[in-house]
């Protein structure tokens, strides 16, 4: 089968280049230098999303929202204009599983698939082929993906239909950012108690509070310096978003969770939508008085 993939940035770039070693592929983004990086590797550029579907049977997708899925499905030289019957299309978007359910059954009418296929583990889990990939599809789809994603990643988890694995992705980062707040928290009382704040993370991930911010992202984005992750802060609102309204329409009380999206909301007060994850520790280091970061940066 002939592959494509539309979205090369912060994931879909790391992502993509992992397929790209294994599977002739084309490939479509709004930036034209990704695409050149991707032609250098082999790859074949598409001028838009129906030049792409036109050369392809199965279609990547990894898109900041639901709507810009949407709009490379269904919208003016989108992938429906040329996408043959028995097309399959993979959206590791992190997207709202009650759009991703409209679209498949839409196009279920057309003789095409879609499924739903989010990661998790950032764009070193990507880079590093350790991301975690859940599926939500039929389990006969499930089969017929499963070889392009192991190229991806050996961890792949099949959610259930449709729509199953963008659910958990939201959960999933809702979590993400509950833990994150909450070691942002505690990191900054150990250091007003004379602990210093790569010590507090140490001992803390041989312990029985070590999460994925103790482990990952204290260590490579804020303790380094660097204070960059590639995801920004508007971006974990929309996760948390979709998250927060699949439990109301759930009818699931998510206490916790609302209170991690008032914490978020007032770092983008702060820090603005489009500051980096890693920004959410200078709000901790301006209400505490603790600092987290190296001094020189």
């Amino acid at each position: 089968m002939r592959i494509g993939y539309i979205g090369l940035g912060n994931m879909g770039g790391p992502l993509a280049g992992r397929l790209v070693q294994r599977h002739p592929m084309h490939v479509y983004d709004l930036r034209t230098d990704a695409v050149a990086k991707f032609v250098d590797l082999g790859a074949t550029a598409a001028d838009s999303p129906a030049d792409l579907a036109a050369q392809c049977d199965v279609v990547f997708t990894c898109l900041p929202k639901s709507d810009h899925v949407h709009e490379v499905i269904f919208g003016e030289n989108g992938l429906l204009e040329t996408l043959k019957p028995g097309s399959l299309i993979a959206d590791m978007t992190t997207g709202d599983p009650a759009r991703t359910r409209a679209m498949a059954a839409e196009l279920k009418d057309r003789q095409i698939d879609l499924i739903d296929a989010p990661v998790s583990g950032g764009p070193r889990g990507a880079n590093e082929g350790t991301i975690a990939i859940m599926v939500g599809a039929p389990q006969p789809l499930f089969e017929n993906v499963r070889p392009f994603l192991e190229s991806i990643s050996p961890n792949i988890f099949h959610a259930g239909d449709v729509g199953t694995a963008h659910a958990v992705k939201a959960g999933n980062n809702l979590l993400n950012l509950a833990c994150r707040l909450m070691t942002f928290e505690v990191v900054s009382l150990l250091v007003k108690n004379g602990v210093a704040p790569e010590d507090a993370v140490e001992i803390i991930q041989k312990s029985s509070g070590r999460n994925y911010t103790t482990e990952i992202t204290l260590p490579d984005n804020i303790l380094s310096g660097t204070m960059h992750q590639g995801f920004l802060l508007e971006l974990m609102r929309k996760d948390i978003s979709i998250a927060l309204d699949l439990a109301r329409d759930s009818d699931v009380p998510m206490p916790l969770g609302t209170l991690a999206r008032e914490q978020l909301l007032t770092a983008i007060n702060e820090q603005g939508g489009d500051a980096d994850m890693s920004a959410l520790a200078l709000t901790y280091e301006r209400v505490t008085g603790a600092r987290i970061r190296p001094g020189d940066s």
